[in-house]
């Protein structure tokens, strides 16, 4: 009965999605193909930007070409490694 509770905890550990985190109040400080720069409480991150990521523009889908240096942003993203990957971007919020 152990085993079977046991392996059921497991097949739930692995089927749950990967969290994800979420910063908001910083702003862009460079935006290249490869990523976007945040600056939030004068801590500067990179996020990676994959064909994954969706860019929101208030209600609307935006592009890559919408984020502009100096916008204050929401960004939604996983940690994978060493790196953050932007899940979402949110301008205008």
């Amino acid at each position: 009965m152990s085993k079977i509770v046991l392996a059921v905890i497991l097949c739930i550990m692995f089927a749950l999605p990967a969290s994800a985190d979420a910063i908001s109040g910083g702003k862009i400080t460079s935006v290249n193909a490869g990523g976007a720069s945040y600056s939030w409480k004068k801590k500067h991150w990179r996020f990676k930007i994959t064909d994954m990521t969706v860019i929101r523009i208030g209600n609307k889908t935006g592009s890559l070409s919408d984020i502009k240096p100096g916008q204050s942003v929401k960004v939604e993203f996983q940690r994978q490694g060493n790196e953050r990957l932007a899940l979402i971007i949110g301008i205008g919020f």
